[in-house]
């Protein structure tokens, strides 16, 4: 059976959305409720130097996340216990450029990564980091980020030596698109590809076939994979409309995708060429998302649109099973915890329902603050990163 590529252990949140992209968390023992004006169920909370909407990444006992604004660009490490700041590394400071960014992007949308020995993050001016564990840089790349209308928002991903950076820009007739794969420790570019496909602000990810791993990507009009080694395409499939920033998820055997103006799309990966017409298992349409990504227990699907459109789908078949309008707009994708879905809206208000085929509410929580990032889970607890603010939440 094919899987997504891990072996993640519960301490560690690795990447944007978890270990494989997919929102889904290890087993924890999470609050029902919690309240960050009251303290309920609340860690900690740490007050953050600079504003962003980067999602945090954990090893341990250390969470990582970036904040920036026009002139100051940052990286912070932060004790996953007690929520002290360790410490801040400005990136690039002598950096005057401004790049083209819309109010909703800010300054630091991308999610970074780390393997346990360095954290990398990218910024929408172009800068591509490694740092150590302590807080210095060990290698810095710059990439033309320019062709951005919305400013650069992919996330990177690690896979075993190679870190890959998804520059999605303009329409594909001007040939700016491409993805790099770069040496983590040295930071020097192993492949750099072309991709025939507009702007994007989506994140790929990994899997194992069973014969092969695949790198998949997301972007109009494609969903293509790669061989993560080389760069070499294997297949592509043509279902995306729209500007795209839902990233591809992996769960059933299948490469769910969905994007406005598209369809919610379940393909089948291990194809060659244009496949099409072959692997695609089944296509729904719907109130489907724009910003947020799919989420699966391999069971049911669910999509989430800005406006608060929750959606539920057999997995196997693409039966739609409800459609639940939600208070609030959100731009954090949902996420599986256990035998719940916890949906946190722009306000910072979450929202926990049932992962079952039926819509039936659990129970509200808040942070009181603005969020537009994932959670990350770990070490029985999560983090959730508000505009101004770390939050840990747990038992």
């Amino acid at each position: 059976m094919p899987q997504a590529v891990t072996d993640a252990p519960d301490w560690c949140w690795v990447r944007f959305r978890g270990p494989v992209g997919s929102g889904v968390a290890p087993s924890a023992d999470l609050p029902a409720t919690w309240d960050a004006a009251t303290g309920e169920n609340m860690r900690w909370r740490t007050s953050l130097p600079l504003p962003g909407a980067s999602s945090p990444v954990v090893w341990r006992n250390r969470v990582f996340v970036t904040g920036a604004d026009a002139e100051r660009r940052e990286v912070y490490c932060i004790d996953a216990s007690t929520g002290e700041i360790l410490w801040t590394t400005p990136i690039a400071p002598d950096y005057d450029g401004q790049p083209r960014l819309h109010s909703m992007t800010g300054y630091a949308p991308a999610t970074g990564t780390t393997d346990g020995e360095r954290v990398y993050e990218v910024f929408p001016t172009g800068h591509v980091v490694a740092l150590n564990f302590g807080g210095e840089i060990v290698w810095q790349r710059h990439f033309d980020m320019t062709e951005d209308i919305y400013g650069h928002a992919s996330s990177l991903v690690l896979h075993e030596d190679l870190l890959y950076v998804q520059i999605d820009l303009g329409k594909p007739d001007i040939g700016r698109s491409h993805l790099v794969a770069l040496d983590r420790v040295s930071g020097q570019a192993v492949w750099d590809i072309p991709r025939p496909v507009q702007g994007s602000w989506t994140t790929p990810t990994v899997i194992d076939t069973g014969r092969r791993k695949e790198l998949v990507t997301s972007a109009k009009p494609w969903v293509i994979a790669y061989d993560p080694m080389t760069g070499q395409e294997y297949w592509r499939v043509r279902c995306i409309e729209g500007d795209s920033a839902p990233s591809p998820i992996f769960a059933n055997g299948h490469i769910y995708v969905a994007n406005i103006y598209a369809e919610l799309t379940a393909i089948l990966p291990g194809g060659s060429g244009d496949v099409t017409r072959t692997h695609v298992s089944w296509s729904e349409r719907g109130r489907l998302p724009d910003i947020t990504s799919p989420l699966s227990d391999g069971r049911l699907v669910w999509t989430l649109s800005t406006d608060g459109v929750l959606s539920c789908y057999d997995a196997s078949t693409g039966e739609l099973q409800y459609t639940r309008r939600l208070p609030g707009r959100f731009r954090s994708s949902p996420s599986l915890v256990g035998d719940h879905v916890y949906l946190i809206d722009e306000a910072g208000d979450c929202t926990i329902v049932s992962a079952s085929r039926e819509f039936a509410r659990a129970s509200t929580a808040r942070f009181g603050e603005a969020v537009y990032s994932c959670p990350a889970f770990a070490n029985d607890s999560m983090y959730v990163r508000g505009r101004q603010t770390l939050f840990c939440v747990g038992n």
